[in-house]
């Protein structure tokens, strides 16, 4: 496989493109992330504010600060950490789901995914900057999450909760989800945001919650079914309820479940977590077109969803490079090359800058924003510096 684009000079580049539209485009002067900027960069300044979409933010502007002398990204990383302040709950704990576009909390229930990734953005943020007061906060959210969202009997995180944490009947994460209360994705940014704040802390307290996260991700979910899939769906007795298959989520936990145990330095949760790694890797490999890209999801029903979204191009990337470096394999680097070549060419937008929705070869269907609720420079922005150093490394 030769690549003369599969360089960390061009991830370099691309992540400064990123970097730049985000601070251009994607927030506003006093921080505060635009509710949604369309494919022409106008911003929808009446949107909704997602607490997710903003922890996003702060985690890619502080990890690229911490990755490397970035002025640009401090400044934006400071300016981030004001804006999400107006999401965290005082009476209760916890971040709220969304604010209007005036700030105001409109939608107050607690997702455990939303208080997951603000602990991977604070924890982002307090080892770029050595800061304190964004290390506690860290942390107070994680022993929150391990009073409050733990089935203490059976198991796993609960999925919602109302805003003072009492039960709530519709748990969906998106409309699209089933309303199971234990699913693949928040357990995934569980073990995300947990690796995150032990990489910063290295306490027993760390340690503990992050081994348990990696057991559970791998038993219940990594390791669950005999095709290499992911399962995504559970009642509160950990029966399985189905889903189908989501490729991208797949190829994703392949790399994350692997950093975590890294992260844990644990020999036998990393011999494990290499195998499942590999496996994984595999099952998303049959979503993979060459010179087209990863395909989104199959449903139960076996109806295919072969859209490109740009985060699963992103998070394959990254996951075929990991299976690569795990196994000599060059199946893997060729699969990576050839979706970063899909992205340049299908997913960059050239002329407004930034990644569609969707790939050009996708249309007519286009994205409700280029950046939006559910849309940052999260995917995309880490797996340029994953690149980057993962491609020095084997260089």
């Amino acid at each position: 496989m030769t690549n003369h684009a599969y360089t960390p000079a061009a991830f370099e580049a691309e992540l400064d493109q990123i970097r730049d539209w985000w601070i251009a485009h994607g927030m506003d002067a006093e921080g505060r992330l635009h509710g949604a900027v369309d494919d022409q960069n106008r911003p929808d300044k009446s949107a909704p504010r997602g607490s997710v979409q903003h922890a996003r933010a702060l985690w890619f502007f502080s990890a690229l600060a911490g990755f490397r002398d970035d002025p640009k990204a401090a400044e934006a990383a400071h300016a981030t950490r004001r804006g999400f302040a107006p999401f965290f709950d005082r009476d209760h704990g916890g971040v709220f789901w969304a604010l209007d576009a005036d700030g105001t909390p409109s939608e107050t229930r607690k997702q455990t995914y939303a208080q997951a990734f603000a602990i991977y953005a604070l924890s982002a943020y307090a080892a770029a900057f050595e800061d304190e007061a964004a290390k506690e906060e860290a942390l107070t959210l994680a022993r929150l999450l391990e009073e409050r969202t733990v089935d203490r009997a059976k198991g796993g995180y609960l999925e919602a909760f109302a805003q003072d944490w009492s039960a709530i009947p519709d748990q969906r994460l998106s409309a699209k989800d089933m309303n199971a209360p234990k699913t693949m994705n928040t357990h995934l940014h569980v073990l995300e945001g947990y690796t995150a704040l032990h990489a910063l802390c290295r306490s027993e307290f760390t340690a503990g919650v992050l081994a348990d996260s990696i057991d559970l991700f791998a038993d219940r979910f990594s390791g669950a079914r005999d095709d290499g899939h992911l399962a995504l769906f559970y009642d509160d007795d950990w029966n399985d309820q189905g889903g189908g298959e989501s490729y991208g989520h797949g190829i994703e936990a392949s790399w994350l479940l692997h950093e975590a145990a890294v992260a844990l330095g644990d020999q036998a949760r990393l011999s494990r977590a290499e195998t499942l790694a590999i496996r994984t890797a595999d099952a998303a490999l049959t979503a993979y077109t060459q010179g087209g890209g990863l395909a989104y999801e199959r449903h139960e029903d076996g109806t295919s969803v072969g859209e490109r979204h740009w985060w699963v191009q992103a998070e394959a990337m990254v996951g075929f490079e990991n299976a690569y470096a795990l196994s000599g394999e060059a199946k893997y680097r060729d699969t990576a090359a050839g979706l970063w070549d899909f992205i340049r060419a299908e997913v960059i937008d050239p002329e407004h800058g930034e990644w569609g929705w969707f790939s050009r070869a996708d249309l007519p269907a286009r994205g409700p924003y280029k950046s939006g609720f559910w849309k940052g420079p999260y995917h995309n922005g880490r797996a340029m510096m994953e690149m980057i150093r993962r491609l020095k490394e084997t260089t």
